[in-house]
């Protein structure tokens, strides 16, 4: 989490889900990525997903949610895959960027929080 917040426009928080998960990155409004079990969680978007599945799939240090799901979980054990980490956080930085409109964005939300209830 150190190495992804000192990127530039992220800023380190407490994370909006409560249960297990303390430290969490934020660019501006988005969750992008937090920590539980010594584990990153990095929120790609489902499309972002869907684009990289295959390159996602064929990476030992990630696991994929399942269908449908934003996020992906990565294990961090050494400098690579911590390299790995920040690389899917710039992407999740682009996704974020591009992904919730204004007239959108308020729906978008109380989706999320209902999925997470």
């Amino acid at each position: 989490m150190a190495r992804g917040a000192r990127v530039r426009g992220v800023e380190r928080r407490a994370s909006r889900f409560k249960r297990g998960h303390t430290d969490a990155l934020w660019f501006g409004t988005h969750e992008i990525a937090h920590t539980h079990n010594g584990q990153v969680d990095v929120r790609l978007t489902r499309a972002g997903v869907r684009d990289l599945r295959d390159e996602l799939r064929s990476d030992a240090r990630i696991d994929l949610r399942g269908p449908g799901f934003d996020w992906i979980l990565i294990r961090v054990r050494n400098a690579a895959d911590v390299k790995r980490a920040v690389e899917l956080l710039r992407y999740a930085m682009r996704a974020a960027g591009g992904t919730v409109t204004a007239s959108r964005g308020s729906a978008a939300r109380r989706r999320a929080r209902t999925r997470q209830r």
